[in-house]
């Protein structure tokens, strides 16, 4: 089993400059490879006034061009050093311009798929993932987005987009120019390290641990984690930031002096990024679009809504999963169901008007006081909570253990027995199944057949928990990195729950 996850909460501000570790400066690396020439033996013919060569019977035709999978972002200047005597002149974000071409060409070897890339200023790439995948920056100096730039990425995001970063030489300058941009596209979202457990590390190549080209400060001399940090949208990490550099060691060069990953570790991690961003490319496209069964601004009707709770910075994961759910409970039964997903902070007085309560999340939190003594009247004066951990999150599943044993200290989390009326009040559900990664990841190939949990409260039910996710099996899609019961199970649990709710 892998050890436990462990949430960093990022600390942007770093006190040494680059001066002060005196890291190097201006360009490095090798050119992109030349594309092929491609000599045709009709190419010795005079030219004809039709468009078109003559071709020889032995000439094979030009095959299609991959599609790009990443856009290389041109931003900033033109830069100048003197090194030997010689004025030299570069852009910053192509210090390396050979990394992208080398990834991918690495790609097309280990995983059989062939993609290219452009490159560009950002106005010219649309903010349609379906062209573009990835938005790719990278570089070692400070750097600031105009307006417009924020909101075509934020667009982009949005989308289904994912932004990779990499920190050239592992420059400060660079990494809190890129934090702090990033919070601009995203501001209600917050940076956090990524931890061991996170998919990014384990897709193809488990890196919990990688060498570095020096000492650096977050490992003991050379080696250590991985050290990215994202944000994260919906049910992914859609911002990705490399603290050290990358892309030197993707080209396959290690610059004297950086804070660099070395090649043969940067190249695994780039290939991790690469089949990340694959993996969830569809499900973020599915959660791009918004669903709704109510018109904006219109007010709640049914007898059933569906308050889910407001944590700080990460809760709303799941909302097409959730509008899903409450067509399922609508269609499959006589139920008068609000379609409307509400909002509301725990500790609010406003929760006490309403008998239902959801909550989900992807990591560690604490609850006010005020939100502990919020819900523990709401479950004493006859209200219920469902919760479940997004994408089966080890570090949301502790946080919840630990702050419902606040919230009711003398009532612990026990295991549901097979009859209980949540697995039988529509659909009678024996045995569950799981997505395919929790039978991928390693001590889990025979998972429970029923595992949710509960408190009782005066004879009845008033928590039900789901150690692995229900929200995501909600949507119909199976998460490609989710801890979770597979849609068609967790979609029937979700009914049942909903029902025994609004009948108990």
């Amino acid at each position: 089993m892998r050890r436990a996850l462990i949430i960093f909460l990022l600390v942007p501000a770093l006190v040494a400059s680059a001066a002060e570790i005196n890291l190097p400066v201006g360009p490095c690396g090798s050119a992109p490879p030349a594309k092929p020439q491609r000599r045709k033996a009709g190419e010795s013919f005079p030219p004809l006034p039709l468009p078109a060569t003559p071709l020889r019977r032995t000439e094979k035709k030009r095959p299609p061009a991959p599609p790009a999978l990443v856009a290389k972002i041109q931003f900033g200047g033109i830069k100048q050093i003197e090194r030997d005597g010689k004025k030299i002149r570069y852009y910053d974000w192509n210090k390396d311009p050979g990394d992208i071409a080398v990834l991918l060409n690495l790609a097309r070897q280990q995983l059989g798929i062939n993609y290219t890339y452009k490159q560009g200023p950002l106005s010219v790439f649309e903010p349609d993932p379906a062209r573009y995948p990835v938005f790719y920056f990278t570089g070692s100096d400070d750097f600031q987005l105009t307006e417009t730039e924020v909101l075509r990425l934020r667009k982009f995001l949005q989308n289904g987009g994912t932004i990779w970063g990499d920190t050239c030489f592992g420059d400060p300058d660079f990494f809190q120019a890129f934090t702090r941009e990033m919070s601009r596209v995203l501001p209600d979202r917050k940076w956090r390290r990524l931890g061991p457990r996170h998919p990014l590390f384990h897709c193809r190549y488990d890196l919990d641990e990688v060498t570095y080209t020096r000492d650096v400060p977050d490992a003991k001399g050379n080696s250590g984690p991985p050290v990215v940090t994202g944000l994260d949208l919906g049910d992914r990490t859609a911002v990705l930031l490399s603290r050290y550099d990358l892309s030197c060691g993707w080209d396959g060069h290690i610059r004297e002096g950086a804070l660099s990953v070395r090649p043969e570790d940067a190249r695994r991690l780039g290939i991790n990024l690469i089949v990340y961003t694959l993996g969830v490319w569809e499900l973020a496209r599915y959660q791009s679009t918004a669903k709704m069964y109510t018109e904006e601004g219109e007010s709640p009707k049914g007898d059933f809504l569906f308050l889910q709770a407001r944590l700080d910075g990460d809760w709303d994961t799941e909302p097409n999963a959730i509008a899903n759910l409450l067509k399922a409970v609508a269609t499959q039964s006589s139920a008068e169901v609000a379609f409307q997903r509400y909002p509301v902070d725990p500790g609010s007085d406003e929760l006490l008007e309403y008998p239902f309560l959801y909550m989900t999340g992807r990591h560690d939190f604490v609850l006010t006081e005020r939100q502990v003594q919020g819900l523990r009247r709401f479950l004493s004066e006859g209200g219920f909570l469902l919760a479940s951990p997004s994408c089966g999150r080890a570090e949301f599943d502790a946080a919840f253990r630990r702050e419902i044993a606040r919230v009711l200290p003398n009532h612990p989390l026990e295991k549901l027995p097979d009859g209980h009326p949540v697995y039988h009040m529509l659909e009678n559900v024996q045995q569950v199944h799981y997505a395919d990664y929790v039978y991928s990841t390693g001590g889990e190939n025979d998972p429970p057949a029923l595992s949710l949990e509960g408190i009782q409260l005066g004879g009845v039910t008033a928590v039900v928990y789901s150690p692995y996710g229900l929200g995501g099996g909600w949507r119909g899609l199976d998460h490609p990195f989710g801890r979770d019961i597979a849609h068609e199970d967790a979609l029937k649990l979700g009914v049942n729950i909903v029902l025994y709710a609004m009948t108990h």
